[in-house]
C-alpha cells in the first residue's frame, strides 16, 4: 500500500522532505511520526495514519515533495505488500569488467534510491571498475554509494567522501555521516579536492582571513522565496507613526500583575492587537487579500493576527485567531503557547494558516523603526518598536511645559496595489488613538 502527501494547508502544495523518522523494515504504528516535512515558514511532523511495516521509501531528504505524491510503501499486514525489493542483480551488474560502466555512471544510478531497494543499489556499485580513466569533470568519488544531494553537500561542507564512513544499507553516505565527519575534523584543513567550500584562507599584511559557507536551505531558503515573493508581488510603501504609550504602560503594569496571578506572562502585544481591529473595523480593507485570479479583493470579517516570531532556525509566523473575540489575558495565553510552539518545532498547518494581518514586535531587541517586508497574500503588517522615555512638550492651562513620556514608533508597511496612502494614514491616525488612550478599547466591548 502507498502512502501519499497528504494536503498540508491552505494554498500549500509542496515541501521540503527534511528528515525520515523511520526505515525500510521498520514497524510503524498508527500516528506514529514518519518524517519532517518544511514547508513555507515551518516545519511539519507527518504521523503515519497506519499500521504496518514499511517496504519502501520513494523520497529522498532534500527532496521537494508535492501534495499526492506517493512518500512511501506498507504493507499494512492484511495481505502480501504491494511492495517488493527486487533482486540485487542488475544489467551493469552482471556485464564483464569490459562493459562494466564508467564510475560517472555508477554516480548517475545512485539518485534510484527512491525507486529500488538498497540491494539492488549495492548490486549497480559492485561492478567492476573500468581501468579507464574517468571522463573529464567526473567526480574522483563517484564510485562511493551517496545520493547526489548527499554529495553536493559534501562538497559545499568541503568534505572528501573517501573519508567518510557510511552507515546506511551497504555503506550508503547519509547525511547525518556528515555531521558526524565535519563535527570530527573540527576545524581542520579542507581536502584538497574540495574547490572553492567551507574554509579558504588567504594572507593579506600579518593576518589571515578566512571565509565559511552554509548551506542555503531548509528553512533559511522557505523564508528567502517567501521574501521574494511578497517583493516581487505586492507593491510595497511604509507609513511611520509616533506615539505616547504613556497610558498604555501604566494600563499594561496593571494588567502585568492581573495575569500573574493567573499564571500568565503580560505583554504589550495583546493591547496592540486590539487597537489594531479596532482601527481595522473602521478601515477593513487593510484586513484583506487580493485574489489576482479572479480580480477580486477579499475582505476579511474576522480577525486573525499573524504574529512574527524569531527562532534559532529562522522566522515562523503563527497566527493568532479570533482576536475581537478574546479578552487580554486570553490573548496573552495564545501569544505565550504559540511563541513556546515555535520555538520547540511544534507548530501545526492549524496554528500558522489563516492569517488576514501580521504583527511583528522587534521592540525587545531595539531599534527605532522598521520597514517590514508584507506577508503575502495579506496586503499589511505593522511593526512594532521599543518604548523608550523620552522629552515631550505639552500644553497645559495655555502654557507650555516639558514632561518625561513613554513613546514608541510604528511602522505600517502595505500593498499600495490595494490600500492607497491616505488611507494608511487615517488608519494609523485611530490606531494610535487607541495605543494612546487604551481605556477606549473597553468601549469596543459595550
Amino acid at each position: 500500500m502507498q502512502l501519499k502527501l497528504p494536503e498540508l494547508g491552505e494554498g500549500v502544495h509542496e515541501g521540503e522532505l527534511i528528515k525520515w523518522k523511520v526505515q525500510v523494515g521498520d514497524q510503524v504504528k498508527d500516528d506514529q511520526l514518519i518524517c519532517e516535512i518544511m514547508t513555507d515558514k515551518a516545519t511539519i511532523e507527518l504521523p503515519a495514519p497506519f499500521h504496518g511495516k514499511v517496504t519502501q521509501l520513494m523520497a529522498k531528504e532534500g527532496e521537494v515533495v508535492h501534495v499526492g505524491q506517493v512518500l512511501l510503501e506498507y504493507d499494512s499486514g492484511a495481505g502480501a505488500s504491494t511492495s517488493k525489493a527486487p533482486t540485487a542483480s542488475t544489467p551493469s551488474a552482471s556485464k564483464p569488467a569490459s562493459q562494466a560502466p564508467a564510475p560517472m555512471a555508477a554516480a548517475a544510478a545512485a539518485p534510484v534510491q527512491n525507486k529500488g531497494s538498497s540491494t539492488s543499489l549495492a548490486g549497480v556499485n559492485a561492478a567492476p571498475q573500468s581501468s579507464a580513466p574517468a571522463p573529464q569533470g567526473a567526480s574522483l568519488n563517484s564510485d562511493i554509494l551517496a545520493a547526489p544531494s548527499t554529495r553536493k553537500l559534501a562538497r559545499e561542507m568541503g568534505i572528501d567522501l573517501s573519508t567518510v564512513q557510511g552507515s546506511g544499507p551497504a555503506g550508503r553516505i547519509m547525511r547525518e555521516d556528515l555531521d558526524k565527519g565535519s563535527a570530527s575534523r573540527g576545524t581542520g584543513a579542507v581536502t584538497a579536492g574540495a574547490p572553492t567550500m567551507a574554509r579558504s584562507a588567504y594572507s593579506r599584511g600579518p593576518s589571515a582571513q578566512t571565509e565559511e559557507r552554509v548551506p542555503f536551505r531548509g528553512l533559511r531558503k522557505k523564508i528567502s522565496e517567501k521574501m521574494r515573493l511578497s517583493k516581487d508581488k505586492a507593491a510595497h510603501f511604509t507609513y511611520v507613526e509616533e506615539a505616547d504609550a504613556s497610558a498604555l504602560v501604566q494600563l499594561r503594569a496593571q494588567a502585568k500583575e492581573i495575569g500573574a496571578k493567573q499564571g500568565v506572562k503580560v505583554t504589550y502585544l495583546p493591547f496592540i492587537m486590539k487597537a489594531m481591529v479596532a482601527a481595522m473595523k473602521q478601515y477593513p480593507i487593510l484586513n484583506s487579500t487580493l485574489d489576482e485570479e479572479k480580480g477580486e479583493i477579499v475582505l476579511k470579517h474576522y480577525y486573525n493576527i499573524s504574529l512574527s516570531v524569531q527562532t534559532d532556525d529562522g522566522l515562523m509566523a503563527p497566527v493568532v485567531k479570533d482576536v475581537g473575540n478574546k479578552s487580554i489575558i486570553e490573548l496573552a495565553r495564545d501569544i505565550a503557547v504559540l511563541a513556546d510552539k515555535a520555538r520547540n518545532k511544534k507548530l501545526t498547518m492549524e496554528d500558522l494558516t489563516g492569517g488576514t494581518i501580521t504583527l511583528t514586535n522587534a521592540g525587545t531587541i531595539g531599534g527605532l523603526f522598521t520597514t517590514p517586508v508584507i506577508n503575502y497574500p495579506e496586503v499589511a503588517i505593522l511593526g512594532f518598536n521599543k518604548i523608550f522615555k523620552k522629552p515631550h512638550v505639552i500644553s497645559q492651562n495655555g502654557k507650555d511645559e516639558i514632561v518625561i513620556r513613554d513613546w514608541t514608533y510604528f511602522a505600517i508597511s502595505l500593498d499600495h496595489r490595494v490600500v492607497d496612502g491616505a488611507i494608511a494614514a487615517e488608519f494609523m491616525k485611530v490606531f494610535i488613538n487607541y495605543i494612546e488612550n487604551p481605556s477606549l478599547l473597553l468601549l469596543e466591548s459595550i
